[in-house]
């Protein structure tokens, strides 16, 4: 964290702004900025004596229809009302983007998991509650005119945004491979015709991994909710057990999706032979989206802290294909067997993947 150059325009006129609304005292306030993830949007925390506040800074994309602060604003709001743990929103400009947030500290789910938990099952057993309550809670009133990145998890949806970024973003950029569209066409659509939805029944969040889970008050919240649509809540409880951020051994994960079938099987419209068919193909298909995007990530935007989480992504997903997906989807199987001949190397715990030393 760092101080803010007081002649930053935009979080500068955000405090002005949140004085004329009398939610900040008119004197100075101290600003610092925050450390972000994959986002591009600016974090800043705002103190004045013992208040603190956190600005939000997510410069508008879209000069016309739905912006992603426009998804943020409504769906936050209609979390709110359905008493989920989510941050206030204190006060918003949706046409510059600027928020005024509660300030939910800075150690997530992530940190609290690395920095010594001793029981992360019973952590673990806490946000598969909390993600059964916002499956139940969340589909009563919402509505698609939320969404600015489309309303519902379709077929093509998939296909375009999680298979082909996959092939795009981590076997061609990364791995540096030619693999044409043609050559898992028939895979990938099968894959997307599995996964993705028609209808608008449950609500995913599309992004339910520890580091969008803040630890606060003895609680979990969830952050980055702005990506939320009509979708198959599997996907959700793939994102959390399958996160490489934490790395969750096998057994933990198996005990944990029974867990949350105990729970959210009381309401959801689906056996649980169905559900648990649901879930195999959405992990993949969430297992093929977050290589792309740390392929995307690490590659093309260079941030390459998230590097260091591929090997165990990639470890997923070769288990995945030799198990429950076990010749299912054979061009894709041949494809990632060929890349792990070619381009890494395991011994132990530790893989080699293009000549970067990454831990496992």
């Amino acid at each position: 964290m760092k101080p803010v150059d007081p002649g930053d325009n935009c979080i500068e006129r955000l405090v002005k702004n949140c004085i004329e609304a009398g939610l900040l005292k008119p004197e100075k306030a101290q600003i610092t900025a925050l450390r972000g993830d994959a986002s591009d949007r600016g974090f800043y925390r705002i103190r004045q004596h013992s208040a603190h506040f956190i600005g939000l800074i997510s410069p508008r994309k879209e000069a016309v229809g739905l912006d992603e602060n426009d998804s943020y604003f409504f769906i936050g709001r209609h979390l709110g009302k359905r008493r989920l743990p989510v941050p206030q929103i204190l006060w918003a400009d949706l046409k510059r983007g600027h928020f005024l947030l509660d300030d939910l500290g800075d150690y997530h789910l992530q940190s609290h998991v690395k920095r010594g938990c001793t029981d992360v099952g019973h952590l673990y057993r806490h946000a598969v509650r909390l993600l059964v309550r916002l499956h139940r809670e969340a589909p009563r009133g919402f509505q698609a005119a939320f969404c600015f990145d489309t309303d519902r998890y379709t077929p093509p949806f998939v296909y375009h945004r999680e298979l082909e970024y996959f092939r795009k973003s981590f076997l061609n950029n990364f791995f540096g491979m030619d693999i044409g569209a043609e050559d898992l066409r028939s895979d990938f659509e099968n894959i997307a015709e599995q996964a993705g939805i028609h209808g608008q029944s449950q609500v995913m969040h599309r992004d339910f991994q520890s580091r969008n889970l803040m630890v606060h008050r003895q609680d979990l919240w969830i952050l980055d909710f702005q990506g939320m649509r009509f979708g198959p809540p599997a996907y959700d409880l793939a994102a959390l057990l399958l996160d490489p951020y934490v790395a969750l051994p096998t057994s933990l994960q198996n005990r944990l999706l029974d867990y949350y079938w105990t729970g959210a099987g009381k309401f959801l419209r689906c056996s649980y032979h169905q559900f648990c068919a649901s879930y195999e193909v959405v992990r993949l298909c969430r297992n093929l989206q977050i290589l792309g995007a740390y392929g995307f990530l690490g590659i093309t935007r260079g941030k390459r802290e998230f590097l260091q989480y591929i090997p165990t992504a990639w470890q997923e997903l070769c288990r995945w294909l030799k198990g429950p997906c076990r010749r299912r989807y054979p061009k894709l199987e041949r494809t990632v067997a060929q890349a792990q001949r070619k381009f890494c190397v395991t011994s132990g715990r530790q893989i080699v993947i293009r000549g970067l030393h990454l831990m496992g």
